[in-house]
């Protein structure tokens, strides 16, 4: 067991329910709540669904790869170790249009580099405001081929497909 104390910026953790680790991107939330980031999602959880802080070396290749900062001999495995870790779909329910296309535009040059062929961007139904601002950001990224709405046991309207070139 930890103590909330114990909890900093910058940390792996691992979730109930979540396979992979999170990383905690900030701290200032409401009472006993995160933010973290797993993969390229970014969410807010509480406290007590940490189940355990995790040993913060085992992620070292990961930053490594992020920063860009990689051995000669390691460059070979880094769009292995990529198309490993790529989702092939990312959540941006609750998010604003520009939080949403960073997120998302982040998330493209990823699924790109594991050579992905479709992904699905999860934007839920609501106003359509934020399907619209996704839909015209989509239109003009280089790697989009085409894309279109989720058709029904996909997600419908609040799922975005996109097809990768």
């Amino acid at each position: 067991s930890f103590n909330k104390d114990d909890l900093k910026i910058g940390m792996n953790v691992k979730l109930a329910n979540i396979l992979l680790p999170a990383t905690i991107i900030s701290l200032s939330g409401k009472k006993n709540q995160m933010q973290v980031q797993i993969g390229n999602a970014k969410m807010s959880v509480k406290v007590d669904d940490i189940e355990e802080i995790l040993n913060n070396s085992m992620n070292s290749s990961n930053t490594a790869l992020t920063n860009g900062i990689i051995s000669p001999s390691k460059k070979t495995s880094s769009s292995l170790f990529k198309s490993m870790n790529v989702s092939s779909e990312i959540n941006v329910i609750g998010q604003n249009i520009e939080e949403a296309c960073f997120v998302i535009d982040k998330y493209l040059d990823n699924c790109y580099l594991a050579k992905l062929s479709t992904c699905r961007i999860v934007h839920g139904k609501g106003t359509g405001k934020l399907r619209e601002g996704i839909h015209s950001f989509l239109k003009k990224h280089p790697h989009v081929k085409n894309y279109r709405l989720g058709t029904f046991g996909e997600g419908e309207m609040g799922v975005t497909v996109v097809d990768l070139k």
